[in-house]
């Protein structure tokens, strides 16, 4: 693990942040930033860029583990700000690029579900990697430079990625129902997927 010390990835990573997910994007299907994390996480100095080495023979299961680790890590600091939606780890993985960035896919598919279960949401990004965007499918929007994981807490727009299973929808509406409850929610895409997904897995 390499901390505070420049290298050509955390530069690559930190341009990354500055001229895309920071910027406003035609294909994003929406205002504001591509990331709207970032530049809050930023002021409030609670993104915090790391660069991990693997070994070259490293496989899915040497990442998944990475992951907990990662985890343990993003639990143990000592954040600047108590509020929990500004803290993210990111974790930048220069010996996975190319042919084996596949394994950040298959890492990523693997941890989900226990992640969302301790409210913990990973992003995985690399230069092939096609997850598009929310709001607009044709967009594959995690392309970045270097390889990288990032890890926060799971937050309120999170139903556009927890919606599509029982279990992943059932923390986030024990966590945000009541907001809904309540008719709180502006973005109506947001209530939408809600209520869908409420109608589908049976929840109230």
């Amino acid at each position: 693990m390499v901390q505070g010390v420049s290298s050509w990835a955390l530069d690559a990573a930190q341009k990354w942040f500055r001229d895309y997910l920071t910027q406003p994007h035609d294909a994003i299907g929406r205002t504001g930033a591509v990331c709207p994390f970032v530049e809050p996480s930023q002021r409030a100095d609670c993104l915090r860029v790391e660069e991990w080495r693997m070994d070259d023979d490293a496989d899915v299961d040497d990442v998944v583990a990475l992951i907990g680790r990662m985890v343990e890590h993003f639990d143990g600091i000592a954040w600047a700000s108590a509020n929990k939606i500004l803290h993210a780890l990111v974790v930048v993985l220069p010996d996975l690029a190319g042919d084996r960035a596949h394994l950040l896919d298959e890492a990523h598919r693997i941890t989900k579900p226990d992640l969302v279960r301790r409210g913990l949401m990973l992003g995985q990004f690399h230069a092939e990697c096609d997850e598009p965007s929310a709001r607009n499918p044709d967009f594959p929007v995690s392309k970045s430079p270097v390889p990288l994981f990032a890890l926060r807490h799971v937050a309120f727009h999170d139903v556009l990625f927890l919606d599509s299973d029982p279990g992943w929808f059932a923390h986030y509406a024990r966590r945000y129902g009541k907001r809904y409850a309540k008719g709180a929610v502006p973005e109506p895409l947001f209530a939408a997927l809600f209520a869908r997904a409420c109608r589908r897995w049976g929840a109230e």
